[in-house]
Formats: C-alpha cells, sequence, structure tokens
C-alpha cells in the first residue's frame, strides 16, 4: 500500500516535508520525498506523523465517565468508584475498553498500558479492535490475601503475552498503600523470573510518604517500572531513578481533576527521568487524549519557566518514549519500522500558518485526528472504525449503561 501526497513528520526532531510512503506487511518499507502519482491512498492537504502512547489508564473506566465530579480523591475513589466497580460484569469490561480503543484511535493513540480486573476481557478487546497494550491485574492484598490475584495476572501472561505482535502483560501492583511489603517483594520476583515490566501507582497524592529506598530494596529497582503520577516524588531521590529501568506516566489532568497538584516534570527531566504521557482512566481524567495531555503538561511546567517543555521534548515523550515505555517499537516513520501512524486533517483553522504545523501540534491542535493506522491496518479512518461493528457496539453499551446504573 502506498499513501501520501502530503506532509510527513517523520519523528520529534524533524521538520515536516512533502511526500509519500509504502506500507508492506505491516512494516514501512519505504519513505519517499515529493509527489508520486499512481498512488493507493492520496492524503491531499494531510500530514502523517508518528503515532501516541499512553503509558496510563483502566480503558473499562470508559464506563465510569462522569459518575464523580468536584470531590476528593477519597470520595471519588471509595465513595463512588468502587461501589461501581462491583458491578461490572466480563462482559461490561469487554464493551467498555472497546469503547476506550474507539475514543483513543479518534486521538491518534495506538498503544496503551492499563491496569484493571477482568483483563482477560481486556485482551479479547485488544486483540479485536486492532490497538497495542501492556496489560496488567490490578494487584492488592488486603488483610494478606491477594484473592488469586497475582495468579490470574500469570494466566493472562501466559495466555497473551506477544499476541500479534501488539499484546506484552505485565504486573500491576496497584500502590504501596494497597500492598504489604512481602506482597511488593513477591510481585517483583516474579516480574525478575519472568523479565516482565511492573506497573504501579506512585506518589500520586501528598499522603503518600513511603520510603524509596525501601521499595527499591524490596526489588522495584531490578525490574522495569512505569510509576504513574508520581506527583510528590522526593526530588532529591531523582538522580537514584535515573540510573534505573524507570519510566514516569504523567498524568497532568487527572493529577489537577482530584486536586492531587503538579508533578516535578522540570526536575525529572534535568535529572535524566525518563517522562511519557498517561491519561489515567476515563472516570479522572474525563478524556483518553494525549493531545490534550501534551498541551496541559507544558502549559504547567512553564508558569515558572517558559523555555520548559518545549514543542519537540512533548512529541518525544508522546512517541518514542511512550513506545519504549510499553515495550513497542515507535516514534519515527522509517524504513523498517512498524506502520503505526496518525494522519490528521491540516484545512482547520488550527495549523494556519502551515509553516508551523509541528508547533501547532502542542499548542493549537484540538479535536479528532482523520486517520489512526496500527501495523498497516487501519483502525479508524474519517469517521469510521473498519474493524468493529460500531452500531452493535452502541447496542451492547446502551445495554450496559441500562444495568450499571439501574
Amino acid at each position: 500500500m502506498t499513501l501520501g501526497n502530503c506532509l510527513i513528520l517523520q519523528d520529534f526532531k524533524s521538520e515536516p516535508f512533502l511526500g509519500w510512503l509504502e506500507v508492506e506487511d505491516g512494516k514501512i518499507k519505504r519513505v519517499v520525498k515529493g509527489r508520486r502519482e499512481d498512488i493507493d491512498q492520496p492524503l491531499e492537504g494531510k500530514l502523517v506523523m508518528p503515532a501516541l502512547y499512553n503509558t496510563h489508564t483502566h480503558a473499562a473506566m470508559s464506563l465510569l465517565r462522569g459518575v464523580a465530579e468536584d470531590v476528593t480523591f477519597e470520595e471519588w475513589l471509595f465513595g463512588r468508584i468502587l461501589p461501581l466497580e462491583e458491578r461490572l460484569t466480563e462482559e461490561m469490561v469487554y464493551y467498555g475498553t472497546i469503547l476506550a480503543q474507539m475514543e483513543m484511535a479518534r486521538n491518534g493513540v495506538v498503544g496503551f498500558a492499563d491496569m484493571y480486573f477482568h483483563e482477560d476481557a481486556v485482551a479479547r478487546a485488544v486483540a479485536d479492535f486492532g490497538l497495542r497494550a501492556l496489560l496488567t491485574r490490578g494487584l492488592v492484598d488486603v488483610g494478606g490475601d491477594d484473592g488469586g490475584r497475582l495468579k490470574e495476572n500469570l494466566k493472562l501472561y501466559e495466555r497473551w503475552n506477544g499476541y500479534d505482535g501488539r499484546i506484552l502483560v505485565g504486573l500491576g501492583p496497584h500502590s504501596p498503600y494497597s500492598c504489604s511489603r512481602g506482597y511488593l517483594e513477591k510481585i517483583f520476583d516474579v516480574a525478575k523470573e519472568h523479565d516482565i515490566p511492573v506497573v504501579i501507582h506512585l506518589y500520586e497524592t501528598a499522603q503518600e510518604r513511603y520510603d524509596l529506598e525501601e521499595l527499591l530494596r524490596l526489588g522495584l529497582g531490578e525490574v522495569k517500572v512505569i510509576a504513574a503520577h508520581c506527583v510528590h516524588v522526593p526530588t532529591e531521590k531523582l538522580p537514584l531513578l535515573s540510573k534505573l529501568n524507570f519510566y514516569v506516566s504523567h498524568n497532568p489532568t487527572s493529577n489537577l481533576k482530584l486536586g492531587n497538584g503538579v508533578a516535578p516534570v522540570r526536575e525529572m527531566l534535568r535529572e535524566g527521568v525518563k517522562v511519557t504521557f498517561g491519561t489515567d482512566g476515563p472516570a479522572s481524567n474525563n478524556t483518553l487524549d494525549i493531545f490534550h495531555e501534551m498541551r496541559l503538561a507544558s502549559l504547567l511546567q512553564k508558569m515558572k519557566d517558559p523555555s520548559a517543555l518545549d514543542v519537540e521534548t512533548c512529541l518525544k515523550m508522546a512517541t518514542v518514549d511512550g513506545a519504549e515505555a510499553l515495550g513497542f517499537e515507535g516514534g519515527a516513520i522509517r524504513e523498517g519500522f512498524e506502520a503505526d501512524l496518525v494522519v490528521l486533517d491540516l484545512k482547520k483553522p488550527s495549523f494556519f500558518p502551515l509553516k508551523h504545523a509541528k508547533r501547532h501540534l502542542v499548542h493549537a491542535f484540538s479535536g479528532e485526528v482523520f486517520a489512526t493506522m496500527v501495523k498497516g491496518r487501519w483502525v479508524y479512518f474519517n469517521g469510521e472504525y473498519p474493524t468493529i461493528d460500531e452500531g452493535e457496539v452502541y447496542k451492547k453499551l446502551a445495554e450496559i449503561e441500562e444495568k450499571l446504573y439501574s
């Protein structure tokens, strides 16, 4: 398949140029400057760029969007969310994850990290829709018993890890405040044994004052980690984290909405800590839009320094670093790379003048992309979803809403 005759942004460091590209067997075969007459997929007036990655979410919480607004974190979680989550079935989680992927594809996201339950249903939804995902079963051990969650997570790993080159499986200890120290040590040991990543909420709220060095001794420092939030991470410990296989998933919208503050991203980047973007779940954001997270994150860091979190850094965090954190190759449109692409319509007021199109991606673009491709296959194209029956999905969602909120 050939597509193009449009502007192409090859990576976060480049400037867009007029060109076309060829996709074969899910990979980019070649990228060529200039125009071509006999092209399969003309994209006049469009921009093709590397796809985005969402390094922290709870996808099926798309079913809970809007249920808890203008409340504290404690009321949001314990008063509103947990009671509803007890009613979620496997079928509900499946369709909630389909819905989340519809939204992410519409916003240019091709891969996400998930932490939830009924995670086998999440995997089936990812397999059916077509995005990439790093899946983890949320792990807690209330009263010293995890209810078989770790075994469930390992079964998920055995069944789904490596599926179609799109699904990876890690371990999902919820947080140091919901997991005993012995349980965390056990989880880190299993992660080391299987060489798989760990996804964890870390320093999300001001009340989380646990000892980071203790967590490192338990094994946090010996495994690959995606740490969501890190709003209140001790800044004096950042040089230590920079030496580890450690990625921060920065969730600025969720952090603000739940009153948890602003993460010290400038300081993290200055010390060499790897930072990516996540949205958190749709019940605490309430969207799955990484373009929005880029802009908000940049503006928050510019409060004290206008040069902080520049355009190229934001794009790198959302593409190259996000893909690397999840365990996928991505972030560039180059020969041999996976064909994970996003197409944007440049015929919008926010993209004028076109000479600054790359800057507009962070500071002006809003709304939906024109198309999203994963492994050479369109999962969203000009308002349609080629891999699913959209009408049937909305029919099921209407039934779920009636059951869940009756």
